[in-house]
C-alpha cells in the first residue's frame, strides 16, 4: 500500500495485462485443444496435467472478460470517488461528465479501425487457410466474402452497426464484449452520479445492493458484466478509506491468511469445467452447489468463474506484495497494451499463426462427394511436430505484442488526440466555467 492517503492503483494496470493474456490463451485453446475445457478427454480417460483443478483455469478464459469488467468499474471510479471524498463535488460531476463523453470514442474509434482492417483482409482472401484448416472453431469464426465489392462495402456498414447494437460483428467476432463494456461504463457513471451526495457507508450499501440485484438476475451475462462493474466500484470505494487500510495492514498475519485462503479457493472453484461436468468427482461436487448459489436458468460455468474472480481479486486487493508485483514494469507494459492485444489477436491468429501451423498452401483440402450421403470434407491437417508448435506460438506471441505496442503508440494515441479535439470543441473551457460560477450564473 502507498504511504500517503491514496491507495495503490498501479496494480490494476498490471492485472489488465494478465486479463488480455488469458483471453488470447483461451482462444488458442478453443482453436486447437478444446478438451482442455473438460475435466478429461473422455469418461474413461485419466485427466491430463492441464485438465486438473488450478492448472486448468488460465486456459478456460472465462475469467479474462470478467477481469476487464471489474477493472473498468475500478478505474472509472478512482478519480470521481477521490473528488467526492475530498468534498470537491463540482470536480466529481465534471469528471463524470467528461469521462462519459470520452468513453464512446475511445472504444469505438480503435475498434472501428480494427474492423476496417479485418474487412480489408477478408476482401483479399487473407483467411483462406483458416477456412480450410482442421479447427472447426477457426473455420466458423473466420469471416468470408459474401458478394461483390459493392455488396461488401454495404455489408461493412451493417457490421459496424451490429458492433454497437448487438455486439457481434462478423468481420471480428472478438469485439462482442466491447458493447457490454461501453454500456457498463455508463452504468458506473450513472451509479456514481446518483450516489455522489450520499454518506460513504450509504453509498457502499447502495452499490452492494445493486450488485446483489444483478447477481439475482438470471439474464445472460449479468455475472460477467454488471456484477463485475459494481464490484469494482465497491472495492475502489472501500479501498480509498485510509482508516480501513490502516486497520487491515495492522493485522498482517490475519490478512495473509485471508488472502491466501481466498485466492486458493478462487482458483479451485474457477476451475469448474465448461462441459462434461460429471466426468470428475471434484466438478460433480461443485455442480451440486449450483441450486443453492445461483438463480435458475443461469450458466453455472460463468457463475463459478464470477465467484472465483470475486475471491481472487479480494486476495490481490488485500496483498501489498501482489500489488507491488503487478505494478512492476513488465506487467504495467502488458497492461498498457492490453486493449491493442484484444483488438489485434484474432486477426493475427487467423492470418499469421494458421500459416505457421498449417503452412502457406491449402492444397491438402478436398471435398469427397458421396452418393446419397453428405460430402466428406478433408481439411488441411495441423502440424504434428511439437517443435513447430513451440516455435510458432512463441514467434507469434512476439509478433502479437510488437503489433500491439505499435498500435498503442500510434493508433491508440491518435484516437486519444481525436477524442481530446472533440472534447475541446464540445465542452466549455474550464476557465469559462469558473468565471460563470463566480458571476453567480451557475
Amino acid at each position: 500500500m502507498s504511504r500517503d492517503n491514496r491507495q495503490n492503483v498501479k496494480w490494476v494496470e498490471g492485472v489488465r495485462g494478465v486479463a488480455s493474456f488469458l483471453v488470447v490463451l483461451t482462444h488458442l485453446t478453443r482453436a486447437w485443444d478444446y478438451p482442455l475445457f473438460w475435466p478429461m478427454d473422455n469418461a474413461e480417460a485419466s485427466p491430463r496435467l492441464l485438465q486438473l483443478p488450478f492448472l486448468r483455469l488460465p486456459f478456460q478464459g472465462r475469467i479474462g472478460v470478467m477481469m476487464f469488467s471489474f477493472l473498468t468499474g475500478y478505474v472509472c471510479a478512482i478519480k470521481p470517488l477521490r473528488q467526492i471524498k475530498s468534498g470537491n463535488m463540482s470536480g466529481a460531476l465534471t469528471t463524470l461528465a467528461k469521462s462519459a463523453f470520452r468513453r464512446p470514442p475511445r472504444l469505438i474509434m480503435p475498434a472501428t479501425i480494427a474492423l476496417l482492417i479485418a474487412w480489408l483482409v477478408t476482401q483479399l482472401n487473407g483467411f483462406a487457410i483458416a477456412h480450410v484448416c482442421d479447427s472447426e472453431w477457426l473455420r466458423k469464426s473466420s469471416p468470408r466474402r459474401e458478394g461483390n465489392l459493392g455488396f461488401e462495402i454495404k455489408r461493412l456498414f451493417w457490421e459496424f452497426q451490429k458492433s454497437w447494437i448487438t455486439g457481434m460483428p462478423a468481420y471480428d467476432e472478438h469485439q462482442w464484449a466491447l458493447l457490454p463494456l461501453l454500456k457498463g461504463a455508463f452504468l458506473i457513471y450513472a451509479t456514481l452520479f446518483a450516489t455522489c451526495f450520499m454518506k460513504t457507508r450509504m453509498r457502499m450499501l447502495t452499490v452492494f445492493t445493486l450488485w446483489g440485484w444483478y447477481w439475482c438476475n438470471n439474464q445472460p451475462k449479468t455475472e460477467t458484466f454488471e456484477c463485475m462493474f459494481l464490484f469494482g466500484v465497491l472495492l475502489c470505494d472501500i479501498g480509498s478509506e485510509t482508516d480501513f487500510r490502516d486497520w487491515v495492514n495492522s493485522r498482517p498475519r490475519r490478512r495473509r491468511a485471508v488472502q491466501t485462503f481466498l485466492i486458493t479457493l478462487g482458483l479451485y472453484v474457477g476451475s469448474f469445467p465448461e462441459g462434461n461436468i460429471g466426468w470428475a468427482g471434484w466438478s460433480r461436487q461443485l455442480d451440486r452447489l449450483n441450486p443453492y448459489l445461483f438463480p435458475e436458468h443461469t450458466d453455472p460455468t460463468k457463475r463459478w468463474s464470477a465467484i472465483a474472480w470475486h475471491m481472487i481479486v479480494i486476495g490481490f486487493w488485500l496483498s501489498p506484495t501482489l500489488q507491488t508485483m503487478f505494478s512492476n514494469k513488465l506487467f504495467m507494459w502488458l497492461g498498457r497494451n492490453s486493449f491493442a492485444v484484444y483488438l489485434t489477436h484474432g486477426l493475427l491468429m487467423r492470418t499469421i499463426l494458421v500459416r505457421f501451423i498449417y503452412g502457406f498452401s491449402g492444397a491438402a483440402f478436398s471435398v469427397e462427394e458421396v452418393e446419397g450421403a453428405d460430402p466428406i470434407y478433408h481439411w488441411v491437417p495441423r502440424s504434428q511436430n511439437w517443435f513447430v508448435w513451440l516455435i510458432s506460438i512463441s514467434l507469434w506471441y512476439v509478433l502479437l505484442y510488437t503489433v500491439a505496442h505499435l498500435w498503442t503508440t500510434h493508433v491508440d494515441s491518435w484516437c486519444a488526440k481525436a477524442t481530446k479535439w472533440l472534447e475541446s470543441n464540445m465542452f466549455e473551457p474550464e476557465d469559462n466555467e469558473k468565471s460563470i460560477k463566480m458571476n453567480g450564473l451557475v
